[in-house]
């Protein structure tokens, strides 16, 4: 791969990477101010839960980036190879699936620190397949912008922007 494209991408991925974590020191995320509160017990716990999924994705969301933009490359060229094209997209379907596993996994997590009510309230309100915000979860990942504000009254993701 070309030094400088991926000098790049590394370059991408630190300020994605501190970005997040900025958005997340700036304030606690709530749901629809009166959707989702955590209590002080459950705070830290959905903190590290987070943390976790971000460790755990981050390197696999840059990989994917960097397979998609080798597919855009292979497409380009005047012939494409079908093997490398195949197995370029059969990467890219792995990074996705286990992109989805640990979400999955990171939504049962979560399920598990939730108070009956807590759950109720989500499953009323947003439904399960957006359980990915609201505090659980990674951006993009479960339709989140629709449901988040932050302590301040700003919109968006995990005070993230994203």
């Amino acid at each position: 791969m070309n030094k400088n494209l991926l000098t790049t991408i590394t370059a991408i991925f630190i300020a994605g990477l501190l970005a997040t974590s900025l958005g997340y020191a700036q304030g606690k995320s709530k749901c629809h101010e009166t959707m989702l509160e955590f209590t002080a017990e459950q705070e830290p716990q959905i903190a590290d839960l987070k943390m976790k999924l971000i460790k755990e994705t981050e390197p696999i969301k840059t990989e994917l980036k960097i397979k998609q933009m080798e597919l855009q490359a292979l497409w380009k060229e005047d012939n494409p190879d079908t093997k490398k094209v195949l197995a370029n997209a059969k990467e890219i379907s792995a990074l996705k699936t286990s992109l989805q596993e640990k979400m999955i996994n990171h939504k049962l997590a979560i399920l598990k620190i939730l108070t009956p009510e807590q759950k109720k309230m989500m499953k009323e309100k947003m439904g399960m397949r957006d359980m990915g915000c609201c505090g659980m979860g990674d951006c993009g990942m479960g339709g989140c912008g629709r449901h988040c504000t932050d302590k301040d009254g700003g919109s968006g993701c995990h005070s993230a922007g994203r």
